[in-house]
């Protein structure tokens, strides 16, 4: 709620009022909020059109993979961290702190100078994008009452759209002309106007207490748990090999995460939300859909410049009906679940991803550009249905004080899927470029790898599917109370 002079924005915790007044300082947080976040959106896609020029230049293709799955899994592992950091100290501080840390991070990858040196930056730049995805999400959340939020999550759904679809443009544009120096160099200006309105925004929180902490060691064992586990599939790996020694290590290290977070009074990963009747096939549908939405800008762009020989603008092109049509649908998907429930939206939204993984996977290479883009187009359908109502109806499950930390566990989930699917598909186009003597227009062997790695697209389609029915079939007849 606005403070009397209308000088910063402030949230009461529980008591917010049904409806809030749209004052210049409330809307400066929101156009701060959608900034960062379209900040953190664009910088996810921008890179695929301008991927195989990098590494062109650099070499060094079988770290291609790293460059997605390195910033996925420190902005996933992280972002239960941030969480409850915005829980005990504050949303503000965190998220000013996250933006401050995406551009150091961005000038870091635009100074890049070999392939291994773009991973780690990126890697790094994946530990701010964690904050600031996670906090303005829950920020959204806090200044607004429940009514008035779904609005704002449907003007942050697409923004995020926007972000989607002008980013790999942007790649191909700062590629022919400037240099794709310029595609992290642009988030310098843009995460300055985001802090300088964030500065107005003053949040009231429940009081601290001495039991507040932040539980690193969970933390620590997530992220490199992860980290061994995509080592251990293969990534990264110039023969495409799986590592038992790392698989083995990846099992041990997320064994001892799990019976950290079960025994630590204060979790930053609340696992006790995965059994929640409403919240836990939620994430389920979240790890599922994370992978299609995370793999397509990757290897969607890959497919069209070094598969069906098409340029990066091409491949820009490409993925718009994608984030075109998620963002419609998400805009329609929140209207429909205040009537409806969220049940449904999860089982068409399955239904539809289903359906436009089976088309690419089926559709023959003589279909071309074309037909590619249409299968995105249905993609982005089935993910745009239920993301937003997904991430309202979690929000809406839980008390204020574990709203932050419900959000990060959405986001964690969804992330982990794209990183682990990223992952995937790497190492099996990695095993068929490795058998090809270049890469380039025209290589069947890459060719091969790139549609065989739509597999993943089709399995997580299917078991997204498959939690819809599952959701349906149980008819908990529970959805947010958004009065």
């Amino acid at each position: 709620m606005a403070s009397p002079q209308g000088a910063h924005v402030t949230f009461g915790g529980e008591g917010q009022p049904a409806r809030v007044p749209w004052t210049p300082a409330l809307i400066r947080v929101i156009a701060a909020l959608n900034i960062a976040l379209f900040v953190a959106a664009v910088d996810t896609t921008i890179v695929s059109t301008a991927l195989p020029t990098i590494t062109g230049e650099f070499g060094g293709f079988s770290l291609y993979a790293w460059i997605f799955s390195g910033y996925l899994v420190t902005s996933t592992t992280t972002i239960p961290l941030w969480g409850r950091a915005s829980d005990i100290v504050g949303r503000r501080p965190v998220l000013i702190a996250g933006v401050g840390g995406f551009v150091v991070t961005s000038a870091l990858c635009a100074a890049s100078f070999s392939m291994l040196s773009l991973v780690i930056f990126r890697t790094l730049q994946g530990l701010a994008a964690g904050a600031v995805v996670s906090t303005a999400l829950t920020i959204a959340s806090d200044v607004l009452p429940p009514r008035q939020r779904t609005r704002v999550q449907a003007l942050i759904s697409a923004t995020s759209g926007v972000a989607a679809m002008l980013g790999p443009l942007l790649g191909a544009i700062f590629v022919f002309t400037i240099g794709w120096r310029w595609i992290f160099l642009i988030n310098l200006p843009l995460g300055a106007i985001s802090v300088l309105f964030l500065l107005g925004y003053r949040e009231l929180r429940p009081p601290r207490v001495a039991e507040d902490r932040i539980d690193f060691r969970g933390v620590t064992l997530l992220t490199l748990g992860i980290s061994a586990l995509l080592i251990g599939l293969g990534t990264g790996n110039a023969n495409a090999e799986p590592v038992p020694l790392a698989l083995a290590a990846a099992v041990a290290l997320l064994v001892a995460f799990a019976v950290v977070e079960l025994r630590s009074r204060y979790p930053t990963v609340p696992l006790r939300l995965i059994s929640h009747r409403v919240i836990g096939p939620l994430l389920l549908v979240g790890l599922f859909q994370g992978m299609i939405q995370y793999g397509i800008p990757p290897y969607g762009a890959l497919y069209v410049q070094e598969g069906l020989g098409g340029n990066a603008f091409a491949a820009g092109a490409v993925v718009i009906p994608s984030s075109a049509a998620m963002t419609i649908a998400s805009s329609v998907g929140t209207w429909v679940m205040l009537r409806f429930g969220y049940q449904r939206l999860v089982l068409i939204g399955a239904a539809f991803l289903t359906a436009g993984a089976l088309m690419l996977y089926l559709g023959p290479a003589r279909w071309g550009i074309a037909w590619v883009s249409v299968c995105m187009g249905a993609l982005g359908l089935g993910m745009g249905v239920f993301v937003p109502p997904v991430t309202l109806t979690i929000q809406a499950s839980v008390q204020w004080g574990s709203r932050g930390a419900a959000t990060a566990l959405n986001l964690l989930t969804r992330s982990l899927g794209g990183a682990i699917g990223v992952a995937v598909m790497g190492v099996v186009v990695q095993s068929f470029v490795s058998r090809a003597p270049r890469i380039g227009a025209g290589n069947s062997a890459v060719w091969q790898g790139l549609h065989q790695s739509f597999l993943v697209f089709l399995v997580a389609g299917i078991a997204t599917l498959a939690t819809g029915l599952w959701i349906t079939a149980r008819r908990t007849g529970e959805r947010p109370t958004l009065t």
